[in-house]
């Protein structure tokens, strides 16, 4: 007889499944920030939930590449792509900027960083 992780003494053990690695997570999470975001733009809904998306995106992006260089994140973005060296400036949370400016300048952050990622990683596909 075996035992399972439980403990039932009997039981047979399922296989374990790999769950995708926290980078592709963390990557799935910022594609759909940014879905969010210009759905958000396109509905004409108030800027801070489009910032708040942008945001949202650019940090989950900046969290799978730093996840991939193997690199923790400190909660903050912009230090984030420092450490990854990123264009200085690319991302710069105290810069006030119009609502569509917000997202077209989170886009241009995740595209920076599915170019990272498709140098670091070719063998996936980093689009968005």
């Amino acid at each position: 007889m075996t035992s399972s992780p439980l403990g039932v003494t009997g039981a047979r053990s399922l296989p374990v499944f790999a769950a995708d690695p926290p980078r592709d997570a963390l990557w799935e999470h910022c594609r759909n920030n940014l879905g969010i975001a210009r759905l958000l733009l396109h509905e004409g809904r108030p800027g801070p939930l489009v910032a708040t998306a942008c945001r949202m995106a650019v940090e989950s992006a900046c969290r799978a590449a730093l996840a991939q260089a193997g690199l923790p994140f400190d909660g903050n973005a912009e230090r984030g792509f420092a450490r990854l060296a990123a264009p200085r400036g690319l991302w710069d949370e105290t810069r006030p900027e119009s609502t569509a400016a917000c997202l077209d300048r989170a886009e241009a952050v995740v595209a920076w960083t599915a170019r990272y990622l498709r140098h670091e990683a070719p063998e996936h596909s980093w689009g968005y």
